[in-house]
């Protein structure tokens, strides 16, 4: 990690910091402004980190199409405001105004999770957070949940080619093919992940994991001007949001 670009040379402390930051004025100001600037924000880091603009969005297709699903829920159950449509369904300036802020919020909290998840070695952000002085032990299960994202990655890729090679098509356009896609995808690859979880968990017991009530951290973290830019974007956004409230942005 500390080999590549952008937020790969910046702390992993400081990434979580970012994270928080990022996720938490996103929750706190509910801003059309604040939250598509966040998410330009967030796109501008991933490309600085290595992403290509088009991969980046190509990352997020599933997660917009989640976002749009949120925006027509709340757009057609929240009746505020200036009436737009009456027939054959009500739609208001609050109902499409509440849709935009919570598609956009969901897509600021994927976009920046990812984000970090993509460019923060789990191993350092360990070492991070014991030096921080958090319990070995939970900083473990974070850690550990990090790293299982990339392993259902791979797995979900690997089954996916087996499946081409033994020409099974998996579709989601109907309920039958998405019971179809949940045999032949989801099944395997949860099998796969409990055999992983298995087999870490004898690991752990062979090395006699949380024998100890501390652990002392094995190397330095180098520093890097990326933190410095980490922790000065996650500033920026938090005067953003304070000026956004006090404005009374919308």
């Amino acid at each position: 990690m500390t080999g590549g670009r952008g937020l790969h040379r910046s702390s992993p402390m400081t990434n979580f910091v970012l994270l928080l930051a990022l996720v938490g004025v996103v929750l706190a100001v509910p801003s059309l402004i604040v939250e598509g600037a966040i998410l330009l924000g967030v796109a501008c880091l991933a490309i600085t980190s290595g992403d290509r603009p088009a991969q980046f969005f190509r990352r997020l297709r599933f997660v917009t199409l989640f976002a749009l699903v949120l925006f027509i829920a709340q757009a057609l159950s929240i009746h505020t405001g200036q009436v737009f449509v009456t027939s054959p369904v009500r739609i208001t300036a609050g109902g499409l105004l509440a849709g935009a802020r919570m598609a956009l919020r969901f897509l600021v909290i994927l976009s920046a999770s990812a984000l970090f998840v993509r460019t923060t070695d789990p191993d350092r952000l360990a070492q991070g957070l014991i030096r921080a002085g958090i319990p070995y032990r939970y900083g473990y299960l974070f850690i550990l949940a990090l790293r299982f994202v990339p392993f259902f990655q791979d797995e979900l890729r690997s089954v996916r080619e087996a499946q081409r090679v033994r020409g099974i098509k998996v579709s989601v356009r109907s309920p039958r093919r998405i019971a179809h896609a949940a045999r032949y995808t989801f099944v395997p690859v949860l099998v796969s992940g409990l055999h992983r979880v298995d087999s870490i968990a004898i690991s752990m017991k062979g090395r006699c994991f949380g024998l100890y009530s501390r652990r002392t951290a094995s190397r330095e973290e180098p520093q890097s001007g990326w933190s410095l830019v980490a922790l000065g974007v996650g500033g920026l956004a938090v005067a953003l949001a304070i000026v956004a409230a006090r404005g009374r942005w919308i």
